[in-house]
Formats: C-alpha cells, structure tokens, sequence
C-alpha cells in the first residue's frame, strides 16, 4: 500500500512539475518581444506604397477623363 501511495506522490509531483514547466514555456514564447525592423527597410517599403497608391490615383484619373 505504502509503494502505492511513493508511486502516486512520484507521479504527481512530475506531472505537476511538467505542467508548471510548459505554463511558462508558453508564457515566454508569447511574450517575448520582436526583434526590431531596420529605419531603412520601413521607409522603403512606405515609399513603395506611396508609388503605388499614386499609379492608382493616375489609373483613376486617366478612367473618369475618358467617361
């Protein structure tokens, strides 16, 4: 009976010390902080959006002239 009850508590407290260690592994994996994006590479790809959304505005133009 006593060998029951060691196996119980041995089994318990891994369980337990399992679950304690994933609980913070998640933790640490959600909030951990994002590695920061190059100035340059930013400024790029705003520059590259701007090109774009002016080749719309001129596509749009060029569409309500000819109507």
């Amino acid at each position: 009976m006593a060998d029951r009850k060691s196996v119980a508590i041995a089994l318990g407290v891994a369980f337990g010390v399992a679950a304690v260690a994933t609980t913070i592994a998640i933790y640490t994996a959600r909030h951990r902080e994002p590695s920061p994006r190059d100035v340059n590479t930013i400024f790029n790809a705003a520059k590259e959006t701007v090109r774009k959304l002016d080749g719309a505005l001129d596509a749009l133009r060029k569409t309500s002239e000819s109507a």
